[in-house]
């Protein structure tokens, strides 16, 4: 009698796996649960992003409004909440590998997509909405193509989560993963011959040369070479606008405190009482001090400066600047807590840019802030480094190398100026040591009350808003060669520059601000093109 050998079952058809792969069935189930994370993060971050957005842009809200689209976007992002909760109970529950768990993991993934295409399709309306207002964002009229570039920076993410779920669906459509599943065996399933053409494209080879160096390119083209510009140091220059102007003095309102009564008493002439006048002490002196401060540094609402620039003309703009201009806000990174303060939701970069673009008529700003390592300041051309660099933090300064400071250091010297502001007296201490040792030759100095910084193009009669006191009362400066090369505010102007709710300011301290900042910019432009002209001759 011939024995009939057993032989062993293949492994899959025509390459394709098809036996129960409990390791694909769980890499499913816990990609599924992931899902929960993604539309958590989606909802917790959007609708902020989203306020701010409308905040720095009162128009836009008010369209969005009108039109409801703004209710809508809040509820994609409530959906996309919803959808990622419903996933992640499903993706934990199909850790069961059960035929019910699977048609559960493939009817959740369902409701994702129209959650991505609802959300992408309501953010297309509305970014073409304003457009056809022509309605600013952040200070810049949008035309088609800076739409669809904003439409695809707000629409990739839930896009790339859309993609993902497809990739689900379709690994829940291949025979190992079904089989892990419901032990239903079988030839390969409709996911395995995507998954497999997605793979080999159909097994024709030039077809998968194509599609690789298609995509590769694509990578190398729009990421990769963006992203090795920016971190090997080739960096986009910098120029004021191009131009001449004379600007007109807009003068600050100054608000007395008002006085209050005295209290007078009427004593006995028996009373013993102890006429004694106490000395005062440095802390009654500084509460008096503050109180004055606060009263008298008030911007005047109204007031507008006229066309700023250099060389006396009427445009506006600086002779050695550029046509095609873009105001940036650059900060310098020094890897110390809250150095990027005001970079995000607290809009502070975004909203100076924008009461510069309102106070200077140059409407040409960038959407968001920027931030730079020292490093990168020694790749900008000798005719479009950065006027000025901001800094600040709320605890200590990171550690900056040696070789930095003396970057740091040329390039205040060649012309640019560093703005620091303290956002905590710790981080007053720590600037104070770090710029001792970027300038050991020089020392801060008290800035007069009529110095040119408080002139032009907001006058400031009465000095700099001293704000929060962090590490003292009075802005202070580095000088070299009859300019200002520094300038520290030890008050935390940037707290005043967030969107309200962020910051406890008054309006006229807001204002008060603003109006320094733009002072500081324009001192900042002045001196760049004098030292570029310089440097052209």
């Amino acid at each position: 009698m011939n024995e009939v050998q057993s032989q062993p079952l293949a492994p899959g058809i025509d390459g394709i796996p098809t036996r129960p792969s409990t390791l694909k069935a769980l890499v499913v189930s816990i990609a599924t649960a992931m899902l929960a994370g993604l539309g958590l993060l989606i909802w917790k971050f959007g609708p902020p992003a989203l306020a701010g957005l409308l905040n720095r842009n009162a128009n836009i809200a008010i369209l969005l409004s009108d039109n409801g689209l703004g209710l809508s976007l809040s509820i994609c992002f409530l959906a996309f909440g919803i959808v990622g909760v419903v996933c992640g109970v499903c993706g934990l529950l199909s850790l069961v590998r059960i035929t019910p768990t699977y048609h559960l993991l493939r009817a959740v993934l369902v409701l994702v997509y129209p959650a991505v295409l609802g959300y992408i399709v309501v953010a297309w309306i509305a970014v073409f909405s304003v457009v056809r207002a022509e309605v600013e964002l952040d200070g810049v009229v949008q035309d088609r193509a800076t739409a669809i570039i904003f439409w695809w920076t707000v629409c990739w993410p839930a896009l790339a989560v859309g993609v993902y779920a497809a990739w689900l669906h379709a690994m829940l459509r291949s025979r190992s993963v079904y089989a892990a599943f419901t032990r239903k065996s079988g030839p390969p399933m409709q996911g395995d011959r995507v998954l497999e053409d997605v793979r080999t494209h159909g097994r024709d080879p030039r077809a998968r040369r194509s599609f690789y160096a298609s995509f590769s390119t694509h990578v190398l083209v729009l990421i990769l070479i963006p992203w090795l510009l920016q971190a090997r140091g080739c960096v986009e220059p910098y120029r004021p606008p191009q131009g001449s102007g004379n600007p007109v003095v807009a003068m600050v309102k100054i608000v007395k405190p008002k006085k209050k009564k005295k209290k007078t008493l009427t004593l006995r002439p028996n009373s013993a009482i102890l006429f004694d006048i106490p000395d005062l002490d440095d802390s009654v002196i500084d509460q008096i001090m503050e109180e004055q401060t606060q009263a008298t540094y008030q911007a005047s609402v109204n007031a507008k400066a006229g066309k700023m620039g250099q060389g006396g003309g009427k445009k506006g703009g600086w002779p050695e600047g550029m046509e095609n201009y873009k105001i940036r806000f650059i900060r310098l990174d020094h890897g110390g807590a809250g150095w990027d303060d005001g970079m995000n939701q607290t809009a502070a970069d975004v909203n100076f840019l924008r009461a510069f673009a309102q106070a200077t008529g140059f409407k040409k700003i960038a959407a968001s802030g920027e931030s730079h390592p020292v490093a990168l300041l020694a790749k900008y051309p000798d005719d479009g480094f950065p006027p000025f660099m901001f800094l600040t933090g709320n605890r200590g300064m990171g550690r900056i190398s040696s070789n930095d400071q003396k970057i740091l250091r040329q390039y205040c010297l060649n012309g640019g100026m560093l703005i620091a502001d303290a956002g905590s007296p710790e981080f007053d201490r720590s600037f104070r040591g770090f710029i001792r040792q970027v300038f050991p030759d020089k020392q801060l100095l008290d800035i007069a009350d009529d110095d040119m910084l408080y002139q032009l193009p907001f006058g400031f009669p009465n000095g700099a808003p001293a704000f929060w006191h962090h590490g003292g009362r009075r802005p202070l400066g580095l000088k070299h060669e009859g300019r200002w090369i520094a300038f520290y505010h030890p008050g935390d102007m940037n707290d005043a520059w967030k969107s309200p709710g962020y910051s406890d300011v008054t309006p006229e301290m807001r204002d008060a601000a603003m109006h320094l900042g733009v002072n500081l910019v324009y001192y900042a432009f002045n001196q760049w093109n004098d030292a570029v002209s310089k440097n052209r001759k």
